[in-house]
C-alpha cells in the first residue's frame, strides 16, 4: 500500500485506506471498548425522571482501570463532588462514545479501499482512536510517551506497545490533516 495515513482533500473530506489486519485489530478493540462501555441494565434506577434526564442514580467509580481511564473522576481530591458529577454525566457520555464507536465500527473501510471522512464525523473518529489507544495503553501500563519507551519484554507486551505506536501514529496523522 503507497498511501499510508489520512490525506486532505480539498473538499475537505479526509480520506485513507488500511489493510486487512489492521481493519481488524480495529474492530476488535472497538467491539471491546463497546462491551467495556456498555452498562449493565440495572432496575434500581427506577426514578422516571432521573431515567429521562439521564441521571443514573448508581453511577459509581468504576472497579476496571480501563473503564476507569476513559470516564474519569472530575475531581480527583473530592470523591464526594466526583461521585456526583459521575451521576449526572456518566451515562450520556458513556452513550456518546458507544455511538461514536458504532459508527466508526460500521464505516470502517474494505481493506485496500480507501474511505473518505466527511468533515462532521472526524471527531468521532479521533475520539475513538484516542480511547482505543487509552484502553490498549491502560491495559498493558502505558500512560506516557516515557512509559511506552520503557515497557519492554514479554512478547505480548511487546506487541501491545507496537499496536499502541501504531495507533498513536494513526491519532496524529489524522489531527495533522484535520488541523492543515
Amino acid at each position: 500500500m503507497e498511501n499510508r495515513g489520512f490525506k486532505k482533500q480539498q473538499n475537505g473530506e479526509i480520506t485513507f485506506q488500511l489493510e486487512a489486519l489492521e481493519i481488524a485489530l480495529l474492530t476488535s478493540m472497538i467491539e471491546q471498548i463497546i462491551s467495556l462501555l456498555t452498562p449493565v441494565k440495572n432496575s434500581e434506577n427506577s426514578d422516571p425522571l432521573a431515567q429521562m434526564v439521564g441521571i443514573d442514580q448508581t453511577a459509581q467509580k468504576p472497579d476496571d482501570d480501563v473503564v476507569l481511564r476513559l470516564l474519569p473522576d472530575a475531581y480527583q481530591d473530592d470523591k464526594e463532588a466526583s461521585n456526583e458529577f459521575r451521576r449526572f454525566t456518566e451515562r450520556s457520555l458513556r452513550e456518546l462514545k458507544i455511538k461514536r464507536a458504532q459508527f466508526v465500527l460500521e464505516n470502517l473501510p474494505e481493506p485496500d479501499k480507501i474511505i473518505s471522512i466527511k468533515p462532521k464525523d472526524l471527531e468521532s473518529w479521533l475520539t475513538v482512536l484516542n480511547d482505543v489507544r487509552l484502553a490498549l495503553g491502560t491495559r498493558v501500563g502505558i500512560s506516557e510517551v516515557e512509559d511506552e519507551e520503557n515497557i519492554t519484554g514479554e512478547e505480548e507486551i511487546d506487541h501491545a506497545k507496537d499496536i499502541y505506536s501504531w495507533l498513536t501514529w494513526l491519532q496524529s496523522n489524522l489531527l495533522e490533516e484535520m488541523n492543515s
